[in-house]
């Protein structure tokens, strides 16, 4: 969707990268696998926003970097990763909205005040997908919440500078 990226980007939002193809199996055949999942989507998000020089220098392993199947293959990823630039980031908190097929906005707000749990800074784990169009319902509940306690949304440009 190089029109949706495009419009995301010229927003102000971070850009930043899950990967290509979402296919573990192949995602996780190697580090250089890795890598290349990265490389792949960032050459994508390039020429949708029409930024040659782009690079997010992040990354978010999927399925997450830790644990798994190919929680040996990730350790060996990350490393590589860092040598090129790239800081892997992952989620510290959750809405549950991968949890089951039908989420609540009750639920995705019980499972998000039970993982933020007073964490100084979080990073959660949100779905878009058409079958998850309950989580853009909570998006608002969600925000009051979060800053009804404190938080402060930031973009990456501002983290990382």
């Amino acid at each position: 969707m190089p029109e949706t990226v495009k419009r995301i980007y010229e927003e102000g939002h971070y850009i930043a990268n899950h990967g290509y193809t979402h296919m573990y199996s192949s995602i996780y055949s190697s580090p250089q696998s890795v890598l290349d999942e990265y490389q792949q989507c960032n050459d994508a998000v390039k020429k949708a926003i029409n930024t040659p020089e782009y690079d997010s220098h992040l990354f978010r392993f999927p399925g997450g970097l830790v644990g798994g199947k190919y929680s040996k293959i990730k350790e060996e990823a990350k490393e590589l990763l860092l040598q090129n630039d790239i800081l892997p980031i992952d989620w510290n908190a959750l809405s549950g909205d991968a949890e089951t097929t039908e989420p609540t906005v009750q639920y995705e707000m019980e499972r998000i005040q039970q993982t933020v749990d007073n964490k100084s800074s979080v990073v959660i784990l949100l779905h878009d997908a058409q079958a998850k169009s309950t989580t853009a319902q909570a998006l608002p509940q969600i925000i009051s919440w979060l800053r009804e306690n404190g938080y402060e949304f930031k973009n990456f440009y501002e983290i990382i500078k």
